[in-house]
C-alpha cells in the first residue's frame, strides 16, 4: 500500500508515468463532468477511459500520492472489461509504470509482460518496453533488462528513436551501475504547447474527408480556416457547438472555413450527430489520431485558428472569443 504522507514529485518513476501520458490525447473534456468514485464497471469504455486519464491528470498536475490507489484500482477494472478498447495498451502502460512507481515492482512487470504479449504492436509497447527493461534493472535482473534494451536498438520500428537511443546507453553501462532509476531516462515529453505554434505555418495534412473526398489543408489556402478537434461525447465540444455554428453562419460566405476532426470511437455518433445538428462544414474521422497527433493535441475542444497564407495566429477560443477573432482574421484577408 502507498504511504500517504509520500513525496511523489520527489521520486523519478513518477515521471516515467508522466512521459507515458504524452503520446495519446488527453480527453480531459469529460473528465471534468464524470463522478470519479463511481465504478468503472458500471461506465461506457470511452467514459472509464477518460476517467481514468483524469486521474492521471492529477499526478501530472499535483502528484497527489493518492490518485495512485484510485489510478491502479480503475485501470485493473478497465483493462479487465475492456480489452478489445482502441486504447487499452495506454492503460496497460501506466498501470505497469505507476506499480512499479509505489514499489510494487513484480505486479508492474507483470502488467507490462502481459502488454507486450497480448498487444505487440500497439503504440504503448515501445516507451513500455523502456519501463519494463528499467524495471527489471530495479529488481536487479539485468539479464532479463538486456533483451528488452536490444528490441529497442534494433529492432526496424524502433531503432533510431528516442527510447532507442536511452536503451543504447543503458546497453554500455555496467550492470552494477543500472540501478532502474528514471534519472538514466532523459525527458521525452516535449511535445510543444498549443500556444507554441502560434505564428508558426500550419502543418498541412491530405486525408480524405468523412463523406469521401480528398481533404487537404493547402486547398483552402487563401481563406481563413478553423481546425476544430472535437467528439460527440465530449461536452464542452457539444456545449460549445452553437456557437461555432452562429460563426461559421456570420462568415461562411467570406472566405472562412472550418475542418471538424472528430475522436469519436466509430462514424456512427459523429455522422448521426452532423445530421441532427445539421453541420455544413468538412469533417474528418481522425480514428488512428493522425492529424491530433501531428498538431500534439492532449485536450478537446482544441481550436487552431489559421489565416489566409497558412499561418496558426490563434489557438483554443471559446464563445465570444472565437467569432472576434475570426472576424478579425476575415477583415484582414478580404482586404489583402
Amino acid at each position: 500500500m502507498l504511504i500517504r504522507n509520500e513525496t511523489i514529485g520527489a521520486n523519478p518513476w513518477y515521471w516515467l508515468v508522466i512521459v507515458l501520458m504524452g503520446s495519446v490525447v488527453f480527453s480531459s473534456c469529460v473528465s471534468s463532468t464524470l463522478n470519479t468514485t463511481g465504478s468503472t464497471a458500471s461506465m461506457t469504455d470511452n467514459e472509464a477511459y477518460a476517467e481514468i486519464k483524469a486521474i492521471a491528470g492529477k499526478l501530472e498536475n499535483s502528484g497527489d500520492p493518492t490518485a495512485y490507489d484510485a489510478l491502479i484500482e480503475k485501470s485493473k477494472v478497465f483493462i479487465k472489461a475492456h480489452p478489445k478498447y482502441k486504447h487499452v495498451d495506454e492503460i496497460y502502460a501506466l498501470l505497469g509504470a505507476s506499480l512499479v512507481q509505489i514499489n510494487r515492482t513484480d505486479e508492474g512487470i507483470e502488467i507490462l509482460e502481459e502488454l507486450i504479449r497480448y498487444y505487440p504492436t500497439a503504440d504503448y509497447v515501445e516507451p513500455s518496453l523502456l519501463v519494463l527493461g528499467l524495471a527489471y534493472d530495479k529488481v536487479g535482473k539485468h539479464d532479463k533488462a538486456d533483451p528488452l534494451y536490444e528490441k529497442l536498438v534494433n529492432h526496424t520500428k524502433y531503432r533510431g528513436r528516442k527510447y532507442a537511443e536511452t536503451a543504447q546507453q543503458l546497453l554500455e553501462q555496467d550492470w552494477d551501475a543500472r540501478t532502474g532509476e528514471f534519472a538514466n531516462v532523459p525527458a521525452t515529453n516535449t511535445s510543444p504547447s498549443p500556444n507554441q505554434f502560434i505564428n508558426k505555418p500550419a502543418l498541412d495534412f491530405q486525408v480524405t474527408g468523412l463523406k469521401g473526398e480528398p481533404l487537404s489543408l493547402s486547398q483552402y489556402r487563401g481563406q481563413v480556416v478553423l481546425l476544430d478537434f472535437w467528439a460527440t461525447w465530449c461536452p464542452p465540444c457539444i456545449a460549445e457547438m452553437p456557437n461555432v455554428k452562429r460563426t461559421y453562419a456570420k462568415y461562411k460566405n467570406q472566405k472562412f472555413e472550418i475542418i471538424g476532426i472528430s475522436l469519436d470511437q466509430s462514424t456512427a455518433p459523429l455522422e448521426a450527430y452532423i445530421a441532427s445538428e445539421g453541420l455544413m462544414w468538412r469533417q474528418y474521422w481522425d480514428s488512428g489520431s493522425r492529424i491530433s497527433s501531428m498538431y500534439n493535441v492532449r485536450a478537446i475542444p482544441s481550436t487552431f485558428l489559421i489565416d489566409g497564407a497558412g499561418i496558426i495566429r490563434r489557438v483554443n477560443l471559446r464563445g465570444g472569443a472565437l467569432e472576434m477573432a475570426v472576424a478579425e482574421l476575415v477583415r484582414e484577408n478580404l482586404d489583402n
